[in-house]
């Protein structure tokens, strides 16, 4: 799980011994872990106008709460077994954004996460203010659409494979169209030829979720291409951060393009 907040820019994270004990202090008292170890390291995130962006990354493992797990013995036999699980988190910052950036495993900690590491780490003191979220607009889609792309990204396709609709008189009824990939044709003449005049997509129903794919011409000896698939929700949800990094700047820069992305 993803949060992101709005930090104090141009700040020279502390890698000194003091300061990264006093980080894990923190956790250690907070989370009740007897052990947790950090790691700190810089890294580069590629973005979609071709420059890198310049991170410093702190993976933190920490010791959680005992619990017993089922496990079976030498002898076969199903018994419990103590253990001391343990939870990893990994918090970004962009020195020149001011962005800080965590990935945990449940909303409290990474918010408690970010905290320690503006204190003790960035040396500031941490406002709570959260990144704007995503907006997505799915409206370009209720009507045929083209979905321009550039010839050296290597697109050979992009299809609609399903459409989620809204009622704009009712918010406890959806339909969902869906065109599998061995149809041939679209979710736009399949919407028309199979409801004709009560077509959803020609009015009164706005697009609420869409699953698209992006097709890719094959590389190298491959005979076949890969595929992206993209699920994008209104107003705010979206997988693309589930994608690998290039898949992030593709999908990034077209969703933009094509005015399905919104925010600044």
């Amino acid at each position: 799980m993803w949060d992101g907040f709005i930090g104090t820019p141009g700040m020279p994270l502390r890698r000194d011994a003091g300061s990264v004990t006093a980080f894990q202090q923190a956790i250690r008292e907070h989370f009740v872990s007897n052990h947790v170890h950090v790691d700190i390291f810089d890294r580069h995130r590629p973005t979609f106008e071709g420059d890198d962006s310049e991170l410093v990354q702190v993976v933190v493992y920490r010791e959680g709460l005992p619990d017993d797990t089922l496990a079976f013995d030498d002898h076969g036999s199903l018994v419990r077994r103590p253990q001391r699980p343990v939870f990893e988190a990994a918090l970004t910052y962009e020195s020149a954004t001011g962005v800080i950036e965590v990935v945990a495993n449940d909303r409290e900690s990474r918010e408690d996460m970010v905290r320690f590491m503006a204190r003790d780490l960035l040396g500031i003191e941490f406002q709570q203010e959260r990144l704007p979220f995503r907006r997505y607009d799915l409206s370009v889609l209720q009507h045929p659409f083209a979905f321009p792309n550039d010839l050296d990204d290597g697109i050979a396709g992009v299809e609609v494979r399903q459409l989620r609709l809204m009622p704009l008189d009712s918010v406890g009824e959806r339909v969902t169209l869906e065109c599998l990939r061995k149809a041939d044709r679209t979710i736009w003449d399949m919407a028309r030829d199979r409801f004709g005049g009560a077509d959803p997509l020609a009015g009164g129903w706005v697009v609420t979720q869409a699953k698209l794919t992006i097709r890719f011409h094959p590389t190298g000896e491959s005979r076949r291409g890969r595929t992206l698939p993209l699920t994008i929700t209104m107003p705010h949800g979206c997988n693309l951060k589930d994608q690998t990094e290039r898949e992030q700047l593709i999908g990034e820069k077209y969703l933009r393009r094509w005015g399905i992305l919104r925010d600044a």
